[in-house]
Order: C-alpha cells, then structure tokens, then sequence
C-alpha cells in the first residue's frame, strides 16, 4: 500500500477479506445504496485496513480512505462486541479516521440513516484535514430537505 500507516496484510487476512464480502447484512447492502454520490464514488466495501503496529486487521462495513471515514452498520450482534467495537474504534481513531456507527435499524428509513451520517461528519473539528466533507455534508443535507419536502404532509382538525 501507497501510504505508510498501513502495514501489508498476510494471507489469511485476505482470505477474511473475500468472506467479508460474502457476508454482507443486508442492511450493509442498503446503506451503501443510500449514499450519497459524493460518498459512493471513493467508498470502499469491507476492505482490509491493518495498520502498522496493530495485529489485527479490520474490515469496516463502509470506509472512504481519502476521506478517512469509516462507517459502522451495527446489528444486535454488536451488543456482545462492545469490547471489540471499542478498540477498533479507538485504532481507527489514532490513526485520524472518523469513526461513525450506524444501527440497523436507521438504515430503514432513508432520513434517520442520512442523519445519522451528518451528526458523525459534523463531530470532525479538523477540517483541513478532511476536505471533501464540507461537499458530502452539503449533499446529505440536500438529500434530507428533498426527502422531508417531498412527504405528503396530513394536517388533522380536531372535530
């Protein structure tokens, strides 16, 4: 790899690479498909990240390596993973990455999972550090206006 915060990864962490992928939950499938296109063109599915000086590699759900944003689609599973979720987190986090988790659940309606988006880009502080986030963030914040506008709206008068 081109940049040296990754170390290279050893066989068996591609073979978890490829069944990584076969894995995916299906709503991993739709929050890729709810991106918005400033995030779709550089996200990464499941890619193998192992940095140096960490044994373990990691293959987050969604991951935009430029952007240094790795998105985390949380099913019930994760309650029994805190531990592990927390150090993966705070590897990512050394190493300058976002780190935004997303439940299930927000991935079902389109809003929720956008916002959820938007509340984790918003918490990054160094943005010249980041500098396509200010136009995905203006994207995601487009995309909940159109959605919301686009609700039928049924005022109800007391009888």
């Amino acid at each position: 790899m081109t940049d040296s915060i990754y170390r290279e990864l050893t066989a068996n962490e591609v073979e978890q690479a490829h069944e990584q992928k076969e894995k995916r939950t299906q709503s991993e499938k739709v929050a890729y498909r709810l991106l918005p296109w400033s995030m779709k063109q550089n996200v990464e599915r499941n890619p193998p990240v192992a940095f140096v000086g960490c044994k373990l590699a990691f293959f987050p759900d969604l991951f935009l390596r430029n952007e240094k944003v790795c998105i985390e689609i949380d099913g019930g599973y994760h309650c029994k993973r805190e531990r592990q979720d927390a150090h993966r987190d705070k590897m990512f986090r050394e190493y300058g990455f976002i780190v935004i988790r997303i439940k299930n659940l927000d991935t079902r309606v389109n809003v929720a999972y956008w916002e959820r988006l938007l509340e984790g880009l918003n918490k990054v502080e160094d943005t010249a550090s980041h500098p396509h986030l200010a136009a995905i963030k203006e994207e995601l914040r487009q995309m909940i206006s159109d959605e919301i506008s686009s609700w039928t709206r049924i005022d109800t008068d007391p009888i």
